[in-house]
């Protein structure tokens, strides 16, 4: 009797364990159904093979969101719902609740504001960000702007303004929200879209088209998030088609692990943990290009 109760409660182990691998692994990449773009599955194969290959480690969490503008269409939704911190990317929201005091009048678009913009999003200067922030009442006021007045941005909230360090980890965003934002702002949906547009098109670091194989007369809006624990970059890229006719999308990538936050999780410097990932949203971003390119009847090829 023993030796069919030990038989008994070791097939309901192997069952749970069963179970639980196969929960693990639809929480690390869940698709939106509807979507039916086979660049999808390619985005997916590629994180899968950084995986095995490295140096994406278990702990580390995706999310990837490409829209076609020019047809109004999302071609890649992994993980896009997942609530993930927001470094640098927090400045776009930021940007646009100071644009939405400003149009309200309750605000002036001064020239000492006008240098903070540009500081705050073509150099990612913290010191600008937490001056807008302050200007705006405090992370609380802007949060409450935010939830108030744009509630569409489900997933992010602005907590905390960014410390001396810089190691901010409290303020969240996801890349739904980061697409819908760049998504609105290209169809003028946002207030002073135009005046925002100037600050995104303005030379920065990005992980979407230098050090890429993109063709260089592409135009990019964008903006990134880092630290040890979050690299991301979202932003439209503007190309030409075969006819010379205006093509647009948006691309959006995050990569996250929680654990490093944890000084003692930590293997690698800094500069080589962003390295790493920057290549990969690089790669991911390439074959964007190549599947959005080739849409349109062109002819990059990736090999």
């Amino acid at each position: 009797m023993n030796a069919y109760l030990k038989i008994f409660i070791g097939i309901l182990v192997c069952c749970g364990f069963c179970v639980l691998l196969n929960t693990t692994t639809v929480a690390n990449a869940v698709h939106d159904p509807t979507i039916d773009s086979p660049l999808e599955q390619t985005i997916d194969d590629i994180i899968k093979q950084f995986r095995r290959k490295g140096p994406l480690a278990s702990t580390e969490r995706t999310s990837f969101v490409v829209f076609d503008l020019s047809r109004n269409k999302k071609l890649v939704s992994i993980n896009e719902n997942r609530q993930m911190m927001a470094a640098s990317l927090v400045k776009n929201f930021v940007m646009l609740i100071y644009f939405h005091e400003v149009k309200q009048g309750r605000l002036h678009h001064t020239t000492r504001n006008k240098e903070h913009l540009k500081k705050m999003i073509r150099y990612s200067s913290n010191t600008s960000t937490n001056y807008f922030m302050r200007l705006l009442g405090g992370p609380y006021n802007v949060n409450r702007k935010l939830r108030a007045n744009y509630p569409y941005f489900k997933h992010t909230k602005i907590i905390e303004y960014i410390p001396a360090n810089g190691r901010t980890y409290r303020n969240l965003t996801s890349a739904r929200d980061l697409n819908e934002f760049y998504v609105r702002l290209w169809h003028n949906k946002l207030p002073y879209s135009d005046k925002m547009k100037y600050y995104f098109v303005l030379q920065n670091g990005d992980y979407i088209f230098k050090k890429t194989r993109i063709p260089a007369s592409v135009k990019v809006y964008n903006k990134t998030g880092t630290v040890y624990g979050l690299i991301g970059d979202s932003g439209i890229i503007e190309m030409r088609d075969p006819k010379g006719k205006l093509r647009s999308y948006v691309f959006t990538g995050l990569i996250e692990d929680k654990t490093k936050t944890n000084y003692r999780r930590r293997r690698i410097s800094f500069g080589a943990w962003v390295g790493q990932r920057a290549n990969i949203l690089r790669r991911v971003s390439e074959r964007v290009y190549d599947y959005i390119d080739n849409t349109y009847g062109g002819s990059f090829i990736l090999r």
